[in-house]
């Protein structure tokens, strides 16, 4: 099926519009392309897909890939870097001045004697390839989908966070491999590369990364791209590609949701089952992110047992009044940024009409403007919000989306927006400079 059977009015967050695992769908192109499709309702409910797809009977015949954004196609780095699906030009250029510029870098020469190698090296040194990184581990699959934040660019019209899910894709590793195995068969081995559509497992693993990951790649047959590779190989083999869940036993997609208290909980669970940065980058760069998970664990779990303090303090221990008294002055001084804002509204006004052309537009239909600045300044996480990158850069973008509802000159708008978030953070450092002389 296209579409749910039980369908009803398209949903905002795009996954609740998929069926509950494990049936499937292709209810949208242009975001699942032709790969079934469906959702579990959360990342805890995982672990009755793998106890399905890892079975005894079945193990080692899926690989899983884990995607961050749940609109990212299956698209390896060469393919995004020229826009298309790779040439058979293009790859073999890209493989030469890799070689070549290999020289005097290598320890191990043998990696020059393998196309599929040297890729795979590449690959794991940032070399834009035709090679798409897959685990046979679930789990792994699981925290790669989950181990970096949202970006702040994944806004929506309200400024809040459009990637509504994440997503994991199962693929059909064996079914693959014995087709390659096949046609291998009626061809001569030099004349396979970039043909057929395959599963590539390199031989050397200098940093072990591939060990550690349960790692693997697919490389697609030039000018293609992996799902129409396999709708071809799936057509040829007599199966029925317009049965989806027929399909989706050989590539699917499943949507985890995103929910702002997700990622932590999940790569809490996936650290005790040990994986994590250190364990599947053994290198400097995991050990650094191993670090960078142990610290981000620390303040979260400080902060939530400040959270907790408060909380026992305002139910009314009376030794503690004093306490009381800073928590509370301190969340009405963050609350109070919308006071400080529609003061100086004329301000911001006045940053909008920086010359003529932008000075035309209405200040009536400005204002649904000015009102969400200021909402969004009232809601913004803790003190000296406008003290964070991520935070402004989201302001920036959010304004930018809130004059694209009005008439305002497309190309004012990046100006406008960074005048007026910079006006944000100053007066709001303002008012909180001033808070603090008063107390």
């Amino acid at each position: 099926m296209d579409i749910p059977k039980d369908h009803k009015p398209e949903n905002e967050k795009y996954y609740l519009n998929l069926p509950v695992w494990p049936e499937f769908a292709i209810y949208n192109k242009t975001v699942d392309g032709l790969i079934p499709s469906c959702r579990i309702e959360s990342w805890e409910e995982f672990d009755r897909v793998v106890a399905y797809y890892c079975d005894n009977d079945s193990e080692g015949h899926y690989v899983f890939r884990g995607q961050k954004h749940y609109k990212w196609e299956l698209e390896p780095t060469l393919d995004r870097l020229v826009g298309h699906a790779v040439s058979e030009e293009i790859a073999k250029k890209q493989l030469k001045n890799f070689r070549l510029s290999t020289r005097g870098r290598l320890n191990d020469k043998s990696v020059l004697s393998s196309d599929s190698e040297l890729w795979a090296l590449g690959q794991h040194h940032g070399l834009a390839t035709p090679l798409l990184d897959w685990s046979l581990s679930p789990y792994v699959s699981l925290f790669f989908a989950f181990e970096g934040a949202d970006d702040p660019t994944w806004l929506d019209d309200n400024g809040d966070c459009s990637n509504y899910s994440r997503t994991i894709f199962i693929l059909n590793r064996h079914f693959i491999e014995d087709e390659y195995e096949k046609a291998l068969e009626n061809s001569e081995p030099e004349n396979t590369e970039g043909q057929y559509l395959r599963i590539v497992e390199p031989a050397i693993d200098d940093h072990g990364r591939l060990v550690n990951q349960a790692g693997l790649f697919t490389f697609a047959p030039y000018d293609e791209k992996l799902e129409s590779s396999l709708y071809t190989l799936l057509s040829e083999k007599g199966i029925d590609v317009e049965d989806v869940n027929e399909v989706a036993k050989y590539i699917c997609c499943i949507h985890v949701p995103n929910e702002p208290d997700t990622r932590n909980k999940c790569l809490k669970k996936l650290h005790k089952m040990n994986i994590h940065h250190a364990s599947i980058f053994p290198d400097l760069i995991g050990s650094s992110g191993y670090c960078n998970d142990l610290i981000r664990e620390a303040v979260l779990a400080k902060k939530k047992k400040a959270s907790s303090q408060d909380i026992r303090l305002s139910e009314g221990a009376p030794e503690n009044k004093l306490s009381v008294q800073v928590s509370i002055s301190e969340t009405s001084s963050s609350n109070d940024y919308d006071v400080a804002l529609q003061s100086r509204r004329d301000e911001l006004n006045e940053a909008l009409s920086f010359d003529e052309q932008v000075s035309a537009v209405s200040y009536y239909r400005l204002a649904p403007v000015i009102d969400f600045i200021i909402d969004f300044a009232k809601s913004a996480p803790g003190i000296d919000w406008y003290k964070k990158e991520n935070l402004l850069a989201k302001l920036r973008i959010s304004i930018s989306h809130q004059l694209r509802k009005t008439e305002y000159p497309q190309e004012q708008i990046p100006v406008a927006a960074k005048n007026l978030a910079n006006i944000v953070a100053s007066i709001c450092a303002e008012h909180d400079s001033l808070a603090e002389a008063s107390v």
